[in-house]
């Protein structure tokens, strides 16, 4: 591509100014000169020199998570890779274990290989949106083709696109340890009727969507979420993932186990750092519970909210940015004899932030290492 952009410099307006600023900046990356210096390879001399690996990573509840490297033959199947890792000693008697296949190349062995394609995609995809802006093209008038994501739309992507982060969800398994029962990912995509979801604004009395980062928006989305619960009776547990202040992704998330709730949210981090998020807001309801004395002095939480008899229902909204800010608002629900539903006021939680976004953490730190 950069070779084609050269070519035709005469005929592209400011070429100059915009493809000097890409070749003395983002082209000087790992992965972008990794890029180039491989199409080299592959066309003029050999083909990629290619290690392949497995993560067994085992996730014992919130806290407790441990990750090793561990080599399979590269023809093996991930069902074949679990088989082993099943019947292998040492694993722990609890649990849930993922095993993610991993590629690399020889000559940059820190990346995977398809999050390195994807990396160097997403920086083209930029340079073409800062050249046709720099010409005044809105739109490249070239057909798109048959891949429904990749279109001449040249979409503002702020990370991979979508069917990027699917493919990634084909080099990994999970199984349950206490069981041994595997554990299936799945998702679905769909389509949005803004006519539909107008009028569902305009019967629900709902406020316009706030504006701000992830935790700027936490009461915004609190006040939305409290009327969708009056009037529906419940709501379901939703994800945002904000970059800066544009919402990138939303999706809606159901788990009917802590196995399943915490896979969820470690599959949910891999999105953030595929969307390159900055921000996280959750929505949904959730079980809450008085410590005990002994709790308090202990400092702790010895039974689940989920599992104590005194539990209470409750709407929650939280958020966290990559660089520490959080912000945590509670709604009591409270449910009458007649069926009818009413929100407590919010009331700002001050204990920590919640479990479930500590994956969300640990990756953000994780791309901090990887200089991403």
């Amino acid at each position: 591509m950069t070779s084609l952009l050269l070519k035709h410099k005469a005929n592209l307006p400011d070429f100059q100014q915009w493809f000097t600023s890409f070749s003395e900046n983002e082209a000087q990356g790992d992965v972008m000169r990794w890029a180039k210096k491989s199409r080299n390879r592959i066309v003029h001399e050999s083909d990629l020199e290619l290690h392949s690996s497995c993560r067994v990573i085992w996730i014992g509840d919130w806290y407790r998570r441990s990750e090793v490297e561990a080599t399979f033959p590269p023809r093996m199947t991930i069902g074949e890779v679990i088989n082993a890792v099943q019947s292998s000693r040492g694993t722990p008697p609890y649990g849930v274990v993922t095993v993610k296949r991993r590629w690399v190349d020889k000559a940059l062995p820190s990346w995977e290989l398809l999050d390195a394609t994807a990396d160097s995609y997403m920086e083209l995809n930029s340079l073409l949106r800062i050249g046709h802006a720099a010409a005044g093209v809105e739109r490249c008038d070239i057909d798109s083709g048959d891949f429904e994501c990749v279109t001449s739309a040249l979409p503002n992507v702020s990370g991979r696109l979508p069917c990027m982060h699917a493919a990634q969800s084909e080099l990994s398994g999970h199984f349950s340890v206490t069981d041994g029962c595997i554990l299936e990912e799945e998702s679905e995509e769909i389509e949005i009727d803004l006519a539909r979801g107008a009028e569902n604004v305009r019967s629900y009395g709902l406020p316009e969507l706030p504006q701000g980062d992830a935790v700027a928006c936490v009461s915004g989305y609190m006040e939305i979420a409290r009327k969708v619960m009056n009037k529906e009776g419940s709501h379901v547990t939703m994800a945002v993932c904000f970059k800066g202040d544009a919402v990138v992704h939303v999706q809606g998330m159901h788990f009917g186990d802590q196995r399943i709730k915490m896979l969820t949210f470690e599959r949910l981090a891999n999105l953030v750092e595929s969307l390159r998020a900055d921000g996280v807001l959750i929505v949904g309801e959730i079980w809450v519970g008085t410590q005990t004395a002994k709790e308090k002095e202990l400092g702790t939480v010895l039974i689940p909210a989920r599992d104590r008899l005194d539990r209470e229902e409750a709407l929650a909204v939280y958020a966290l940015t990559r660089d520490g800010r959080h912000e945590y608002l509670t709604s009591s629900v409270e449910r009458t004899s007649e069926g009818e539903v009413i929100c407590g006021e919010p009331i700002v939680c001050d204990t920590v932030m919640g479990n479930t976004l500590i994956p969300i953490q640990r990756k953000w730190k994780e791309m901090e290492s990887r200089g991403i």
